[in-house]
């Protein structure tokens, strides 16, 4: 029964587009086989069950998915993808992405893949990294770094594959000797662009895999790649834009992920550059600033109460030379002229402090080296240098 369902999922995968609610709900009212023959048949008209939805053109829907419903051979699409390694996953499947549930009437009937999927796929295990084909040299960097500890941390990158920041996620990840999964417009024996074929094989001899909603030959068309974008926002906890210009697709992705309750991160960049103007938006609409692949792995995996990480404003380094005094003795050695020397009075005045604090302070830094005195007064050792 479950390579029957199995089958059936594919075969309507190579008949309607992804996401198409009239299929699910032809396909929900008439059940899988009587749906295929009602297709295959010259018009006959709308069957009984099908007449409760008025709303829906049903002789558009049928004139739309008939030429594919007498083209199509699903069982060449599926030995196809067997022989390369991959499969057809269903909802029922054990490794089928329950995250996805999040997209309703829009979750995918199946999914074309070729490598390696996890056992037990959960949301946390995945980091979405997307931005602009037309990205920056310093965008790349970023995304590739930020993939690169992501995955070092065990994290699976998800992105899309296509030139840019997608395709440099990939590669970071890679790199890393991490998972990452590329989900695709077309289909994985048609992975696009085709200049990517051997980052693409990398994904798959890595550990990961090349996913799809369509056939495996199918070609990438354009309206696919807005549909494909909720997959990359749903897969994963949390998703990152690195560099969106003002109509990027990767913001369609970022307003999906919000939309499912997905955290959002976004790469700042400088205010008047034109692949900065998506971030920036997503920064002044709440997307959390990431600036590198430490934040990133916060949206996933969130740093607990009892962290030892430092709070924003403590010092990251360690003190050295005059920044490692004691407070008075910083306040008296800063009193000090740079070149001049100076009474006990004059330092107590541009101090602020007393007498016996300052001559405590004076013979602590005497002591260290740091200050001499003579007839004339109170002086810094070698000048000003500190």
């Amino acid at each position: 029964m479950n390579e029957t369902k199995r089958w059936e999922a594919a075969w309507w995968s190579a008949v309607a587009e992804p996401a198409d609610p009239s299929a699910r709900t032809v396909r929900r009212a008439l059940g899988d086989g009587a749906a295929r023959e009602w297709l295959q048949k010259q018009w006959v008209g709308v069957p009984e069950p099908l007449r409760g939805y008025p709303n829906i053109d049903w002789l558009t829907q049928w004139s739309r998915w008939r030429e594919r419903a007498l083209s199509v051979d699903i069982d060449v699409e599926l030995a196809r993808v067997a022989r390369g390694g991959g499969g057809f996953l269903i909802p029922t499947d054990p490794r089928w992405p329950e995250q996805l549930v999040c997209l309703g009437e829009e979750e995918p009937m199946g999914l074309w893949y070729l490598g390696s999927l996890p056992a037990t796929p959960r949301t946390g295990d995945y980091l979405s990294i997307v931005g602009a084909r037309a990205s920056t040299g310093a965008g790349n960097r970023c995304a590739r770094n930020m993939a690169a500890y992501v995955a070092s941390a065990g994290v699976t990158v998800v992105s899309g594959g296509a030139i840019g920041i997608d395709i440099e996620a990939h590669r970071g990840a890679l790199s890393a000797h991490g998972g990452t999964i590329c989900v695709l417009a077309g289909g994985v024996s048609n992975p696009y662009p085709a200049a990517h074929g051997s980052d693409f094989r990398a994904v798959i001899e890595g550990g990961g895999a090349l996913i799809s909603e369509v056939p495996p030959t199918a070609r990438p068309a354009k309206w696919r790649f807005l549909t494909r974008n909720r997959l990359i926002a749903a897969w994963s906890a949390a998703t990152v834009v690195v560099e969106a210009g003002a109509r990027s697709g990767a913001l369609a992705t970022a307003r999906r992920a919000m939309e499912y309750g997905r955290e959002l991160g976004a790469v700042p960049g400088a205010v008047d550059a034109p692949m900065s103007v998506g971030c920036l938006e997503l920064a002044r609409n709440g997307a959390t600033i990431i600036r590198d692949g430490r934040d990133a792995l916060e949206l996933v995996r969130p740093v607990s109460a009892q962290g030892t990480e430092p709070l924003f404003g403590m010092p990251i380094e360690e003190d050295r030379g005059i920044a490692a005094l004691e407070p008075i003795q910083r306040r008296v050695w800063e009193a000090l002229p740079r070149r001049a020397p100076s009474s006990v009075e004059a330092i107590c005045v541009a101090a602020g402090l007393s007498r016996a604090e300052v001559n405590r302070a004076l013979m602590d830094l005497s002591v260290a080296g740091l200050v001499s005195g003579s007839t004339r007064g109170w002086a810094r050792v070698g000048g000003g240098a500190s």
